[in-house]
């Protein structure tokens, strides 16, 4: 892939120039929501729509230090390296690779907190440094990306139910 991405550690997610935290509950437990987001990469094209291509590239066990190939919409490719692997609990993973401009660091990460009964509170926070159109970018599109986490973890939670 053509660019290299900044390598960070978790403090990004709360320093980024773009960040976005999405969170619902669903009826499915922390640890089966685990399972399809970070042990079965294959199944995110079931439930997460602009991705048609997820996997590692790591053998397994996966966990920390893991490579994940992803590409959303048949044309945005990145390469992923696992940084925080706590089953049941929280997956974060950061890009190190990308194929498009314009982007310096990206980090993703899922946690996963049991509530009341049989549900499990999940969130997502992405967090992006890129360059200023790629920020406008982000900005405008914040609405799309709340309505994709609302599409994805309905479709996630009829895939673990």
């Amino acid at each position: 892939m053509k660019y290299q991405l900044r390598p960070e550690d978790l403090g990004f997610l709360e320093r980024a120039p773009f960040r976005r935290t999405c969170s619902c509950e669903l009826r499915v437990s922390a640890d089966a929501l685990f399972e399809q987001l970070a042990a079965r990469p294959e199944n995110w094209p079931r439930w997460f729509g602009p991705a048609d291509d997820v996997h590692y590239e790591s053998p397994p066990p996966y966990g920390v230090g893991a490579v994940r190939f992803f590409r959303l919409y048949r044309f945005v490719r990145a390469r992923e390296q696992i940084i925080t692997w706590e089953p049941g609990r929280r997956f974060a993973y950061r890009a190190h690779e990308a194929n498009v401009p314009g982007v310096s660091a990206l980090m993703e990460q899922w946690t996963l907190m049991p509530t009341t009964g049989a549900l499990t509170k999940v969130s997502w926070t992405l967090a992006i440094d890129s360059k200023p159109p790629v920020q406008l970018l982000l900005r405008a599109s914040q609405r799309h990306i709340d309505r994709l986490f609302r599409t994805a973890t309905q479709r996630l939670e009829g895939l673990c139910g």
